[in-house]
Protein backbone atom coordinates (compact mmCIF):
# COMPACT_ATOMS: atom_id res chain seq x y z
CA UNK A 1 0.00 0.00 0.00
CA UNK A 2 3.09 2.34 1.23
CA UNK A 3 4.25 1.65 -2.09
CA UNK A 4 1.13 2.58 -4.33
CA UNK A 5 0.91 5.88 -2.44
CA UNK A 6 4.88 6.43 -3.38
CA UNK A 7 3.80 5.68 -6.68
CA UNK A 8 1.14 8.03 -7.06
CA UNK A 9 3.31 10.88 -5.64
CA UNK A 10 5.45 10.21 -8.48
CA UNK A 11 3.21 10.01 -11.40
CA UNK A 12 1.71 13.52 -10.50
CA UNK A 13 5.25 14.85 -9.66
CA UNK A 14 6.58 13.72 -13.23
CA UNK A 15 3.36 14.70 -14.80
CA UNK A 16 4.21 18.02 -13.21
CA UNK A 17 6.86 18.34 -14.46
CA UNK A 18 6.24 17.51 -18.27
CA UNK A 19 3.69 20.08 -18.01
CA UNK A 20 4.81 23.59 -17.83
CA UNK A 21 1.14 24.85 -17.04
CA UNK A 22 1.86 22.92 -13.61
CA UNK A 23 3.41 25.14 -11.44
CA UNK A 24 3.79 25.19 -8.22
CA UNK A 25 3.47 28.56 -5.74
CA UNK A 26 5.99 31.67 -6.24
CA UNK A 27 5.85 31.57 -2.46
CA UNK A 28 8.66 28.35 -1.49
CA UNK A 29 7.18 28.28 1.78
CA UNK A 30 3.56 27.51 -0.22
CA UNK A 31 4.75 24.65 -2.26
CA UNK A 32 3.19 21.19 -3.54
CA UNK A 33 1.44 20.09 -6.97
CA UNK A 34 0.06 22.95 -9.14
CA UNK A 35 -1.84 25.44 -7.84
CA UNK A 36 -2.94 25.18 -4.12
CA UNK A 37 -5.33 22.40 -3.08
CA UNK A 38 -6.76 23.18 0.25
CA UNK A 39 -8.92 20.31 1.88
CA UNK A 40 -11.26 23.62 2.81
CA UNK A 41 -13.95 22.88 1.26
CA UNK A 42 -12.78 19.39 -0.02
CA UNK A 43 -15.54 16.36 0.44
CA UNK A 44 -12.72 14.08 1.44
CA UNK A 45 -14.76 11.15 2.07
CA UNK A 46 -15.38 11.69 -2.40
CA UNK A 47 -11.39 11.44 -2.75
CA UNK A 48 -9.73 8.30 -3.92
CA UNK A 49 -6.36 6.62 -3.52
CA UNK A 50 -3.28 8.52 -3.68
CA UNK A 51 -2.62 12.46 -3.11
CA UNK A 52 -6.09 13.92 -2.18
CA UNK A 53 -5.01 17.64 -1.55
CA UNK A 54 -2.81 20.49 1.35
CA UNK A 55 -2.94 21.19 4.59
CA UNK A 56 -1.00 24.61 6.32
CA UNK A 57 1.65 23.42 8.95
CA UNK A 58 4.02 25.32 10.81
CA UNK A 59 7.81 24.68 10.18
CA UNK A 60 8.97 25.16 13.57
CA UNK A 61 12.73 24.48 12.88
CA UNK A 62 12.64 26.67 9.59
CA UNK A 63 10.17 29.27 11.61
CA UNK A 64 8.06 29.56 8.29
CA UNK A 65 4.26 27.90 7.22
CA UNK A 66 4.67 25.41 4.96
CA UNK A 67 1.89 23.53 2.72
CA UNK A 68 1.91 19.68 3.15
CA UNK A 69 0.58 17.05 1.01
CA UNK A 70 -1.93 14.80 2.21
CA UNK A 71 -2.11 11.13 1.14
CA UNK A 72 -5.55 8.77 1.07
CA UNK A 73 -5.00 5.44 1.17
CA UNK A 74 -7.61 2.51 2.34
CA UNK A 75 -6.67 -0.78 5.02
CA UNK A 76 -9.52 -3.76 5.13
CA UNK A 77 -12.19 -1.40 4.14
CA UNK A 78 -11.27 1.37 6.41
CA UNK A 79 -9.28 4.97 5.60
CA UNK A 80 -5.83 5.43 6.31
CA UNK A 81 -4.29 9.18 5.71
CA UNK A 82 -0.79 10.36 5.50
CA UNK A 83 0.92 13.59 5.66
CA UNK A 84 4.23 14.41 3.75
CA UNK A 85 6.13 17.28 2.81
CA UNK A 86 7.73 17.93 -1.24
CA UNK A 87 10.74 16.35 0.28
CA UNK A 88 7.98 12.77 0.30
CA UNK A 89 9.41 12.48 4.22
CA UNK A 90 6.56 10.92 6.38
CA UNK A 91 5.19 13.67 8.92
CA UNK A 92 2.36 12.38 10.47
CA UNK A 93 -0.23 9.48 9.84
CA UNK A 94 -3.84 7.85 11.47
CA UNK A 95 -6.61 5.22 10.57
CA UNK A 96 -9.95 5.95 11.04
CA UNK A 97 -13.01 3.99 10.90
CA UNK A 98 -16.38 4.68 10.39
CA UNK A 99 -18.96 3.89 12.71
CA UNK A 100 -22.17 4.84 11.63
CA UNK A 101 -25.84 3.60 13.29
CA UNK A 102 -29.19 3.92 12.33
CA UNK A 103 -31.53 3.30 14.86
CA UNK A 104 -33.53 6.72 14.45
CA UNK A 105 -36.17 6.08 16.44
CA UNK A 106 -33.68 5.14 19.37
CA UNK A 107 -31.48 8.26 19.73
CA UNK A 108 -31.50 12.08 19.40
CA UNK A 109 -29.25 13.86 17.51
CA UNK A 110 -26.98 14.26 20.44
CA UNK A 111 -26.69 10.93 21.60
CA UNK A 112 -26.57 8.97 18.47
CA UNK A 113 -23.29 6.68 19.08
CA UNK A 114 -22.51 7.49 15.68
CA UNK A 115 -18.52 8.47 15.41
CA UNK A 116 -15.57 8.11 13.37
CA UNK A 117 -12.85 5.92 15.38
CA UNK A 118 -9.33 7.39 15.51
CA UNK A 119 -6.43 4.68 15.35
CA UNK A 120 -2.58 4.28 14.90
CA UNK A 121 -2.35 8.58 15.13
CA UNK A 122 1.36 8.85 14.65
CA UNK A 123 3.10 12.25 14.58
CA UNK A 124 6.98 11.40 13.52
CA UNK A 125 8.01 15.11 13.51
CA UNK A 126 7.89 16.22 17.33
CA UNK A 127 10.63 15.33 19.76
CA UNK A 128 8.93 14.20 22.72
CA UNK A 129 6.73 11.40 21.02
CA UNK A 130 7.87 7.84 20.86
CA UNK A 131 7.43 7.97 16.73
CA UNK A 132 9.64 10.66 16.66
CA UNK A 133 12.23 10.52 13.41
CA UNK A 134 15.27 12.75 14.18
CA UNK A 135 15.86 13.44 11.03
CA UNK A 136 12.87 15.50 10.05
CA UNK A 137 11.81 19.12 11.03
CA UNK A 138 9.85 20.23 13.70
CA UNK A 139 6.49 20.90 12.81
CA UNK A 140 3.83 21.95 14.65
CA UNK A 141 0.08 21.29 14.66
CA UNK A 142 -0.21 17.82 13.09
CA UNK A 143 -2.05 16.05 15.98
CA UNK A 144 -4.76 18.74 15.47
CA UNK A 145 -4.68 18.64 11.55
CA UNK A 146 -5.40 14.77 11.69
CA UNK A 147 -8.04 15.31 14.28
CA UNK A 148 -9.58 17.86 11.80
CA UNK A 149 -9.79 15.86 8.49
CA UNK A 150 -10.94 13.09 11.22
CA UNK A 151 -14.12 15.80 12.37
CA UNK A 152 -14.59 16.43 8.56
CA UNK A 153 -15.12 12.72 7.58
CA UNK A 154 -17.42 12.53 10.56
CA UNK A 155 -19.69 15.56 9.14
CA UNK A 156 -19.82 13.51 5.73
CA UNK A 157 -20.82 10.49 7.01
CA UNK A 158 -23.38 12.21 9.43
CA UNK A 159 -21.61 11.20 12.42
CA UNK A 160 -22.51 14.83 13.58
CA UNK A 161 -18.80 15.30 14.69
CA UNK A 162 -18.38 12.41 16.79
CA UNK A 163 -14.54 10.91 17.16
CA UNK A 164 -13.16 8.26 19.31
CA UNK A 165 -9.76 8.69 19.57
CA UNK A 166 -7.56 5.44 20.91
CA UNK A 167 -4.23 7.45 22.02
CA UNK A 168 -1.51 6.50 23.14
CA UNK A 169 -0.74 7.05 27.31
CA UNK A 170 1.88 9.75 25.97
CA UNK A 171 -0.08 11.45 23.96
CA UNK A 172 -3.30 11.58 26.34
CA UNK A 173 -2.42 15.16 27.87
CA UNK A 174 -2.41 17.20 24.98
CA UNK A 175 -6.19 15.93 23.60
CA UNK A 176 -7.61 16.50 27.04
CA UNK A 177 -5.65 19.73 27.60
CA UNK A 178 -5.10 21.24 24.30
CA UNK A 179 -8.44 19.88 22.70
CA UNK A 180 -10.74 19.36 25.57
CA UNK A 181 -11.14 15.53 24.89
CA UNK A 182 -12.40 13.31 27.76
CA UNK A 183 -12.60 10.15 28.68
CA UNK A 184 -15.84 8.04 26.86
CA UNK A 185 -18.65 8.97 29.76
CA UNK A 186 -20.59 5.58 28.42
CA UNK A 187 -17.05 3.49 29.26
CA UNK A 188 -14.73 5.42 30.89
CA UNK A 189 -12.77 2.13 31.66
CA UNK A 190 -11.98 1.84 27.69
CA UNK A 191 -8.72 4.19 27.44
CA UNK A 192 -11.08 5.73 24.99
CA UNK A 193 -10.98 9.81 23.86
CA UNK A 194 -14.67 11.01 22.73
CA UNK A 195 -14.78 15.08 21.97
CA UNK A 196 -17.55 17.00 24.14
CA UNK A 197 -19.72 19.11 21.72
CA UNK A 198 -18.81 22.48 23.10
CA UNK A 199 -15.67 21.26 21.83
CA UNK A 200 -16.39 20.62 18.43
CA UNK A 201 -16.37 23.76 16.48
CA UNK A 202 -13.19 25.09 18.68
CA UNK A 203 -11.03 22.06 17.27
CA UNK A 204 -12.62 23.02 13.97
CA UNK A 205 -11.05 26.67 14.14
CA UNK A 206 -7.70 25.96 15.43
CA UNK A 207 -4.66 27.14 13.40
CA UNK A 208 -7.44 28.73 10.58
CA UNK A 209 -8.86 24.97 10.28
CA UNK A 210 -8.63 23.29 7.28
Amino acid sequence: MTLNIQNNYLNQLNLKQSNPGLTKSTQPSFRGYGDIQRLTHMNIGMQGKGFIGQILLENVTKGKDELINVFKGFDCGNERYYLKNDQDELIGEFLIKINKYFDYDRFTYKEDPSHVLVDDLMNYSKPDTPFWNKKLDYYKGVGTRLLQIAQRRSDEANCFGNIRLNSMPEARPFYINKIGMVKDPNNPYSGMLVIPWDKKEPLSKMYGGL
